[in-house]
């Protein structure tokens, strides 16, 4: 195995995802190439037909994409990116296993925070099934909306709740001492 290498725009997925190009992101796959959700484990994309339909949502969801690294192999790499998602900032970091042609066979997407990640569950689950029919698109919106919600909702006051838990200041804390300098 050859040692991990950090280089810029080396995988051909980085240069045609930095190009926005829809098909050469689609053709950086394997004709049988496996794209498996950040959002649930029980939804895997196969083949380039399905992750075609997945990378065209993902472009209209994703404002503001740029990688920030990448490290990769012969047989593995790794990509870390920022974007923003309904407004939101979310990262992520793309795990892609290569065949022996260098084309990607796995391709596995790892999202943060969770508040964004709801939202971008939402967005890209709701535009996914708007493909197939505008009701089912209502239905997922319906069924994905609370969680987005939540965790927007839930983010703030869970940390107020913890930091104090680890003996550190509150956020509330945080803001004063800022207050006062």
């Amino acid at each position: 195995m050859s040692p991990v290498q950090s280089q810029p725009a080396t995988l051909p997925l980085r240069a045609a995802m930095e190009a926005r190009d829809a098909t050469a992101i689609v053709d950086a796959f394997a004709p049988d190439a496996v794209l498996r959700s950040p959002l649930t484990a029980r939804l895997v994309f196969t083949g380039r037909q399905e992750i075609a339909a997945v990378v065209q949502v993902l472009l209209d969801v994703l404002d503001d994409f740029r990688y920030t690294d990448e490290s990769c192999d012969d047989t593995t790499g790794f990509l870390a990116w920022s974007a923003r998602v309904g407004g939101r900032p979310v990262e992520g970091t793309d795990l892609l296993r290569f065949g022996p042609d260098g084309k990607i066979t796995e391709f596995t997407a790892f999202f943060r925070p969770l508040p964004a990640t709801a939202q971008a569950l939402r967005l890209i689950g709701t535009r996914l099934a708007r493909r197939r029919s505008p009701a089912r698109a209502l239905i997922v919106s319906a069924l994905t909306y609370p969680l987005t919600v939540l965790t927007r909702a839930g983010d703030p006051i869970g940390v107020r709740l913890i930091r104090p838990a680890l003996g550190g200041p509150s956020q509330d804390d945080q803001a004063g001492d800022s207050r006062r300098r």
